[in-house]
């Protein structure tokens, strides 16, 4: 999934040539320290930062505080190099921007949350089937076979690498877990645990 399916547009901007007084209201509005500078014609020309504006003027403009953040996101990079590049920059949020490098929102830990909960179906009624398996082919195949014969659809999946072996979630649209138990069992398929969860 894109960045520009989970980047907020309603975020703090302001133009490059606004003031002091302008740019503390926009922070005011959103209740952060922080705002995305575009130049005229909307193209990004960096953040500017509330302790950068301490002892200015009101009237003075942003212009010359602005900074070009090491770290931006490009609208169809992937969510999850958003999710790595948000933990490397340790900013309160990356600017998301097109090709021409015209700003289209901003990410933060809100968004990547979000996302997080949507990729692995935590808003979706349903089964967990937590698992362990061997880090080779062939083996999440199996368990999807036997979960496609029972007529169980699969809502997430997720793998976490431990050693030679794959920590697995499987979500399945399935509430019963007896009845999800019943079948992995019924296939010789070993589990850690299932667990049931309502969404919302």
């Amino acid at each position: 999934m894109f960045a520009a399916n989970w980047m907020n547009t309603d975020f703090p901007k302001v133009k490059v040539s606004a003031t002091v007084q302008e740019t503390l209201s926009t922070m005011r509005k959103y209740r952060v320290d922080y705002c995305v500078v575009t130049d005229e014609e909307d193209k990004f020309e960096g953040l500017v930062y509330k302790n950068s504006l301490a002892n200015l003027q009101l009237e003075s403009t942003v212009g010359e505080y602005v900074v070009f953040p090491d770290f931006y996101v490009f609208e169809d990079s992937y969510i999850e190099e958003a999710a790595l590049t948000f933990r490397e920059s340790q900013e309160a949020s990356l600017a998301v921007v097109d090709k021409d490098l015209n700003v289209r929102g901003v990410i933060t830990l809100t968004e990547i949350l979000e996302a997080f909960v949507a990729i692995t179906a935590m808003d979706e009624p349903g089964s967990r089937i937590l698992l362990k398996l061997e880090d080779r082919p062939g083996q999440l195949k199996r368990i999807f076979d036997v979960l496609a014969q029972n007529k169980m659809n699969v809502l997430a999946v997720n793998t976490v690498k431990e050693d030679k072996y794959r920590r697995v979630s499987i979500k399945v649209d399935l509430l019963d877990t007896q009845e999800v138990a019943k079948v992995l069992d019924m296939y010789s398929i070993k589990y850690d645990k299932i667990a049931r969860e309502e969404g919302f």
